[in-house]
């Protein structure tokens, strides 16, 4: 009996144990064992996200090959680790931080739309305590907490002028440090000592993209439902490669007219995509318009240059004559690529099949558009706007992101009037 009892004690100890270390923490730990391996759910970087992870004991090792800079998140509760040193705040050090936070995330800024679409994913917006002063998103509900909570600004260095080299070093922070927020997430590499950058954007892979997921959950311990959410996009995103038509392949370009304030159109540029781009269209059995960036000062030289486009995505922005711009409709692009001064036997291929889209269809009044946002992690979703563009011979108006220009398909307008929690 004494031998069953001990053997039911340890049983019960290690079952204790075990079910004590079988999910990454939620919160602060109480005290600190040098043995444990705090983060037991772990990501494994698997595409051309742009940044690794490793895990050691209570803590992340993150390389953001992308802003050039390194993380270290450690369990809250566990000591920092002693053999990696932060790059000091007032270092006039340009790129290549070190930087080193405490998690998961309870009150976090945001100044990254894909950081704000993934956090929504996550449902963590609880942890979100402030954003950046000029930050907009175009989710209803993301909106509406936004509002209702404080804005910071950035510093722009100091009234003495810092040098190095003999040149002015310009540095750039967020102004947090007399707060209780922890960090900010951003869309680009900054030299202070509390801003994450996201870049799901420069990612070389559309699933690449998508594991920016991984990277924005290591930061609140929600690596579980991270693998989760990026294995069901994956899964989505291979059925939908299989299944893409098998019919010749259409040609994809992007250009964009250029237009000054008073209305005078100057110039047209065919734009040259990203590789995550070239990627997706491939995946859809679509292949992109092949070129170096090229700028045009006559419009029928645009014409000829273009005249193979099956498709055109259109990349051009409506100035404003008091400042600022705006979304273009349809008799926008009808002035600013000249198509309503043309004969029709001189239209290019692209306006005869209706296939001019733009990425806005989702958008917010404050110019916010959801193609910087969701789109960029969601590239299941993205793939299959791009077959169902692929798929049609005059045009299509089913697409989630992509908005039919010449079938005059409406801007879908978010406000936190939307919002439905």
């Amino acid at each position: 009996m004494i031998f069953t009892s001990a053997f039911a004690a340890t049983l019960l100890a290690l079952l204790v144990l075990s079910a004590s270390i079988t999910a990454n923490e939620s919160g602060c730990v109480s005290s600190y064992d040098e043995s444990r391996d705090y983060f037991p759910d772990k990501v494994q970087v698997k595409y051309g996200a742009g940044f690794d992870i490793t895990y050691k004991g209570n803590a992340k090792y993150i390389r953001n090959s992308i802003s050039g800079e390194n993380y270290v998140l450690y369990q809250c509760g566990t000591p920092a680790p002693a053999n990696v040193k932060a790059t000091p705040a007032d270092s006039l050090q340009v790129g290549n931080w070190t930087k080193i936070a405490a998690v998961p995330g309870t009150k976090i800024v945001l100044d990254s739309a894909p950081a704000s679409a993934i956090i929504e994913m996550l449902g963590v917006q609880d942890a979100v305590g402030a954003s950046y002063k000029f930050f907009k998103v175009t989710s209803p509900c993301m909106q509406k907490k936004l509002d209702s909570l404080p804005k910071v600004q950035q510093n722009f260095g100091t009234s003495k002028a810092r040098k190095r080299n003999n040149a002015l070093v310009r540095r750039v922070s967020y102004d947090i440090s007399d707060s209780d927020l922890q960090w900010t997430f951003t869309t680009y590499g900054m030299n202070d000592p509390h801003s994450f950058a996201v870049n799901p954007e420069n990612a070389s892979d559309m699933l690449g993209k998508a594991e920016w997921i991984k990277f924005v959950a290591a930061f609140f311990n929600k690596e579980a439902e991270a693998n989760k959410i990026f294995d069901e996009i994956e899964t989505r995103y291979k059925s939908i490669q299989k299944k893409a038509s098998t019919e010749t392949r259409k040609t994809v370009g992007f250009a964009r007219y250029n237009k000054v304030a008073n209305g005078t159109i100057i110039s047209w540029t065919i734009e040259q995509p990203q590789p995550w781009v070239v990627q997706g269209l491939a995946d859809a059995n679509m292949k992109a318009h092949n070129s170096n960036t090229a700028a045009f000062s006559n419009v029928d030289d645009f014409y000829k240059a273009t005249e193979q486009w099956d498709v055109l995505i259109d990349l051009s922005i409506e100035p404003l004559s008091h400042g600022g711009t705006t979304i273009p409709l349809w008799q926008n692009l009808l002035q600013g690529y000249g198509f309503s001064n043309q004969a029709k036997d001189g239209l290019p291929k692209f306006l005869s099949l209706k296939s001019i889209y733009r990425s806005d269809l989702i958008s917010s009044y404050q110019n916010a558009t959801d193609y910087n946002e969701h789109l960029q992690i969601q590239a299941d979703q993205l793939l299959e706007d791009f077959g169902k563009i692929a798929s049609t011979n005059s045009g299509t108006t089913d697409t989630v992101w992509y908005r039919n220009m010449p079938l005059q398909v409406p801007v879908n307008w978010r406000s936190p009037s939307n919002c439905q929690s």
